[in-house]
């Protein structure tokens, strides 16, 4: 896939390096916790290369693991079907420890809202046309 040519000036591309470098690192970090959406780390990842790094850029986009999955994003804003299952499972999960270790109402209450909200607009994205992601 070839880099996106939307090199910012030479001031701002230390900044933008930076920022999608903290972005793999969050997302890296998500592999592990599942409370933190990795994916839409390394989108911003991808983002923020293209500004800075056509090389960190291209790395991301054919990384064998999240590459398809960002590239369906750039292309069509697609999310898989199995990747919308996982991020219902996460969620659900992540709302029973919530539920179960937190005595506030208020706070599971306005948790719980913000998690539907965000498992609607998922559920709601357009599935890549080869499901192999």
């Amino acid at each position: 896939m070839e880099p996106t040519p939307s090199l910012k000036p030479a001031w701002q591309r230390p900044l933008y390096f930076a920022l999608g470098c903290l972005c793999v690192a969050i997302g890296v970090v998500a592999l592990v916790v599942p409370l933190i959406p990795g994916i839409v780390f390394l989108v911003l990842a991808t983002a923020c290369f293209s500004r800075s790094s056509p090389r960190m850029e291209t790395w991301l986009t054919t990384h064998p693991r999240f590459g398809k999955l960002i590239r369906n994003w750039q292309t069509s804003g697609a999310v898989s079907r199995p990747v919308k299952w996982i991020v219902t499972f996460s969620m659900l999960a992540s709302f029973s420890l919530i539920f179960l270790e937190t005595a506030s109402r208020p706070l599971q209450a306005v948790v719980a809202a913000g998690m539907i909200g965000v498992l609607i607009y998922v559920w709601r994205r357009p599935e890549p046309a080869d499901v192999s992601a």
